[in-house]
């Protein structure tokens, strides 16, 4: 079982009152994000428990969270969000206040199987290889924008806390603390990795029609020498114009030297093959 608390103070909350709309789009973000990432680290729906309480300090508006879910490893959630002990390689919250509001510029995978991180102006972050999909998530983003920089760019919420449970306020830990001059870094966006796709060209290889289609340049079907099919896109213009006019009728008994180009989405790893150069049948 994990628990915190989450604290906003500022001179809007004197009397302990805070905007319900704001309320409870924190709420909705903190249930959002807790359910994506114990989603992403292989829980199952039903074994995550969530569950808040009110508690009320001298000038601040507090919820307390306690989290009761079942993952391998004895992972816990709290700390790869950022809302418990740090943890080695960083938190959610960590990365995003390295990034300060920057676009991700490319995402992708080293061979040690940890994930990197490219900013758009250049910068590089080595992180967990579960951060990948979680720091690209849209969702994840937005959860973030409501539970923090939302409130915080109300007026009169200064302060966004994470804390300990500790019944003496003096005695609690503070796991991150953000204010109104660093919201910015979690603000919704609605793209947040700019490259998404990495292209890889493989080498040429001699390949056979399988199917082909005048009316799409999709769904082409390819056949290499070692008998491994391919699904394309075909990109070569000048070859696509030739076919449907008419001068390739031997397309299906030519064998063809092609290029191709592996195109792997950074996010989710599928793999699409694009020809972008046929070259004279063999």
């Amino acid at each position: 079982m994990e628990q915190v608390i989450l604290r906003y103070d500022g001179e809007a909350l004197v009397e302990h009152k805070m905007n319900l709309r704001l309320v409870a789009d924190s709420l909705q973000g903190i249930e959002t994000l807790i359910r994506e990432v114990h989603e992403e680290m292989g829980g199952k729906e039903e074994e995550l428990n969530l569950q808040i309480k009110g508690g009320f300090q001298d000038g601040s508006f507090e919820f307390m969270f306690t989290l009761d879910q079942l993952l391998p490893d004895g992972i816990e959630l709290l700390k790869i969000i950022g809302f418990g002990t740090p943890i080695a390689g960083g938190s959610l919250i960590t990365c995003l206040e390295w990034l300060k509001g920057k676009k991700i510029q490319k995402i992708t995978i080293t061979e040690e199987g940890n994930c990197k991180i490219q900013t758009e102006d250049g910068k590089e972050k080595i992180a967990p290889s579960y951060m990948r999909p979680l720091l690209a998530s849209t969702s994840v983003r937005g959860a973030f924008s409501k539970i923090i920089s939302k409130p915080l760019r109300d007026g009169g919420i200064e302060v966004f806390e994470a804390l300990s449970t500790e019944a003496n306020k003096v005695d609690r830990t503070p796991f991150v603390s953000v204010t109104t001059e660093n919201e910015k870094n979690y603000r919704a966006k609605s793209t947040t990795v700019i490259d998404v796709i990495d292209n890889k060209p493989l080498d040429e290889m001699v390949v056979t029609f399988l199917t082909v289609h005048k009316d799409k340049d999709t769904n082409w079907r390819i056949e290499n020498t070692d008998g491994i099919t391919y699904t394309v896109k075909m990109e070569d213009e000048g070859f696509l114009s030739k076919f449907r006019k008419g001068n390739e009728s031997d397309i299906f008994m030519n064998a063809y030297t092609v290029e191709i180009v592996e195109k792997e989405n950074t996010i989710n790893l599928d793999k699409s093959y694009s020809i972008v150069k046929v070259c004279a049948p063999e």
